[in-house]
């Protein structure tokens, strides 16, 4: 999810194509969307989580298959693996966090989510080191980084994408291996429902709607998010080449240091709350986003976007972890799955619109990219409104269940 973006933006010269092409398939997921929270909460989530891995394994495989036997993927193939991955993405999510609450005691939840972060994030670390060597390839040499001299004593060459949809195959494997193994005994039991999927899909609006608080605060708190995605897998590459002029290793770099950021995030932001509420800290977070994106439209200053990078994975993944953890709370582990799809499917609709303004052609030459990132700060304030408003409500807010 590296490779592609920074392929079409530099390799292919066609920003613009990408971003068009990830909005309608954006937009096309919100149906996708809203019937994975049901299969979430119909069936068991160890084997939804072995389902998806199978996929990923089937299509980066066929698809790296097809570029060798080929001249490459091409663009075809490379949005293909992009949209299927599009696809994992808005089942996975959802069915982790449904899953760590159906294995978590009521006060481990906090203890969960960060953990989930710390993980997830390391494992986000390691592959943008990965892929800035891979995308970028190494030259045997004397460099300078922070000051000092070190010697690379070999060489290699840019990976083709083919080759790194193949690493990426081998990964869905061990995943399969991994998932297959899982053991665990259920805290919260869920009862088997009947009815079609749309039956089931209507019970988890119907919980939003007689507990209109919990979606006005799941969409709300939702910006980050929704702005990181586009960020990371739309607008860094155009952001890197266009106004940092800088290669693909600072572009793989941005995404290791967000993932740093967002492991301090997963170690420390309950604890940094703790004498605080959930909502406070997540207002907090929003409003140093704010001021991230618009340093960063108005900088050019390349150590200052690593520092950026650093604190903008802190503030989205701080934001996730006290965003879960109040959902935990507060929505019953029988319909997360459901609620979820349906913040999901605003999410995707969001980013869907976002994907097609930012791939007009204004937005990706003469360094105009920047006022992208206004756009976003402006849209995470927005969001920040209604939390404000009814900060008093959400704090002392209680579920109401039929």
């Amino acid at each position: 999810m590296l490779a592609i973006p920074w392929y079409f933006s530099t390799q292919l010269g066609k920003p613009e194509l990408f971003g068009t092409i990830y909005g309608l398939a954006t937009i096309f997921m919100i149906f996708w969307g809203l019937y994975a929270g049901s299969l979430i909460d119909r069936f068991s989530r160890k084997w939804v989580f072995f389902g998806v891995n199978l996929f990923g394994l089937v299509l980066l495989s066929s698809m790296s298959l097809f570029g060798y036997l080929t001249d490459g993927p091409g663009a075809i193939g490379a949005m293909l693996v992009f949209m299927g991955t599009i696809l994992i993405y808005n089942i996975h999510y959802p069915a982790l966090y449904a899953f760590g609450q159906e294995i978590s005691e009521r006060q481990d939840y906090a203890r969960f989510t960060s953990w989930a972060e710390i993980i997830g994030q390391s494992t986000s670390i390691a592959s943008g080191a990965v892929g800035a060597l891979l995308m970028a390839g190494v030259s045997e040499g004397d460099y300078q980084f922070a000051g000092s001299a070190f010697n690379i004593p070999f060489s290699f060459r840019a990976w083709r994408l083919e080759e790194i949809f193949l690493v990426d195959a081998i990964t869905y494997a061990i995943g399969l291996a991994l998932i297959f193994f899982i053991r665990y005994t259920p805290v919260s039991i869920r009862t088997k429902e009947a009815g079609s999927a749309i039956k089931r899909i209507k019970t988890g609006v119907q919980f939003l709607r007689d507990n209109p608080l919990i979606l006005l605060f799941g969409n709300a708190s939702f910006a980050v998010f929704v702005v990181l995605l586009i960020t990371v897998q739309q607008l860094l590459p155009v952001y890197t080449n266009q106004h940092l002029h800088a290669g693909a290793g600072w572009y793989a770099l941005s995404e290791m240091l967000y993932s740093i950021g967002a492991m301090l995030a997963g170690v420390g932001m309950i604890w940094a709350f703790r004498k605080k509420n959930l909502v406070f800290g997540i207002i907090i977070l929003m409003t140093c986003t704010i001021g991230i994106y618009l340093i960063c439209a108005f900088s050019t200053l390349k150590w200052l976007f690593a520092i950026l990078c650093v604190a903008f994975g802190l503030c989205n993944a701080g934001t996730r972890v006290l965003r879960t953890t109040w959902l935990f709370n507060h929505v019953p582990n029988q319909t997360i799955g459901r609620v979820s799809s349906v913040f999901q499917t605003v999410n995707i609709l969001l980013r869907g619109s976002f994907s097609l303004l930012f791939a007009l052609p204004f937005f990706n030459r003469d360094g105009q990219i920047i006022y992208a990132y206004v756009i976003c700060a402006t849209f995470v304030g927005i969001c920040l409104i209604p939390l404000v408003a009814k900060y008093k409500q959400l704090v002392t807010f209680e579920v109401k269940t039929n």
